[in-house]
Order: C-alpha cells, then structure tokens, then sequence
C-alpha cells in the first residue's frame, strides 16, 4: 500500500532544504514544490490551483474563506490520470466538491519570502480554514477524506514567522484536525 504521507513529507523535505535561500514570487515556489511532488507521485497525478465552488454550502469555515471559491496550490490524485477541469465541467452540484473523493492529498503553502513583511496571520489561518471546509464538504458526501497539509516556508531573510501567533488565531476558532501544519524551519521550543 502507497504510503502517500510519507511521500508528500519527502517531497516537503527536499523542496524546503533545496530552496531555503531563494526569493521569487510565491506562484514559483509553488511550481517548484509541484515538481517535487511529481519526483514523488508522477506528472500524471499532481495538478496546480484546481477549483472549488463553496458559496452556499453551509460551512462551519465559509465565514473566513473569503470568496465563493476555494483554489488549492497543488493536489495529488489517489490514481494516474488528471482530469480536473473547472468546477462547473466536472459534473456533479456543479461545485466540483465530489471530486474530493478522487484526491489523496490537498495542499496550500505560504512562503514568507515572497512578502515584504513577512506572512499574514489571517492568511495562513485563512488556508488552514479552506482546506478544513473542503474535508467538511467530503465527509458531508461520504467521500475518503484526502490527507490535507498547509506548508508554512519561514525563509524571510529578516523577519522570523510568529508561530505562537499562528497557535492563538487557530485556537480561537478550531480548525479540522486533519489538517497537518508542516513547518519550515521547525520552531524552536522557547
């Protein structure tokens, strides 16, 4: 059996020790992260920003997920063979959400380098928040829940990502424990 978790987490691994001293726009890291993860999975299971509709649904996160779309920065697919056209081509509600079932992992990362101020808070909570809603709407459809990670990058030449910050938004409104916070570097113990 495919240990997809241990794959996604040596793809994170190498692109984080690979990559540390870079500075590029956000959009290239995550095009770089994507071609790890296709040294891991294959061409023909990773894909980029895929979209979901999730206006209307009801969900406990559509609070502070701004928008009525969900756009993930790369999926791995449970089998070869990426079809992941926009939401309403895909069938289904016309929400594309039924196609969680054919995901095996979702992702979003944050890359503080790309930010003159280093990140945001409310928008790394925000990506913990969108992956949370889209493993609500698969379990709401009976779906195998996609293993679910938010990849934080702390590689800003001078301003240090606040964690303890990030643990407090997080604790103010709990989020879906399966999604994995994967740190970079790992914060030191204070």
């Amino acid at each position: 059996m495919e240990d997809v978790a241990r794959k996604f987490e040596a793809a994170w691994a190498v692109f984080t020790r690979t990559c540390a001293g870079a500075v590029a726009p956000e959009a290239t890291f995550q095009a770089w992260f994507a071609h790890y993860l296709i040294s891991q999975f294959g061409i023909d299971r990773v894909a980029r920003e895929p979209i979901f509709k999730h206006h209307r649904l009801g969900s406990t996160w559509q609070h502070v997920v701004p928008g009525g779309e969900v756009k993930l920065d790369a999926v791995v697919l449970r089998e070869p063979g990426v079809n992941l056209p926009h939401y309403v081509h895909r069938g289904g509600d016309g929400t594309g959400m039924h196609t969680l079932g054919d995901l095996a992992v979702i992702s979003e990362l944050k890359v503080s380098a790309t930010t003159g101020g280093g990140l945001d808070h409310r928008e790394v909570a925000q990506d913990v928040y969108k992956l949370s809603l889209l493993l609500e709407q698969a379990t709401a459809q009976g779906l195998e829940l996609p293993l679910a990670y938010v990849g934080i990058f702390d590689n800003h030449a001078t301003k240090r990502y606040n964690w303890t910050g990030l643990d407090k938004r997080l604790a103010a409104l709990a989020h879906d424990s399966n999604v994995r916070v994967l740190r970079f570097p790992e914060p030191r113990p204070i």
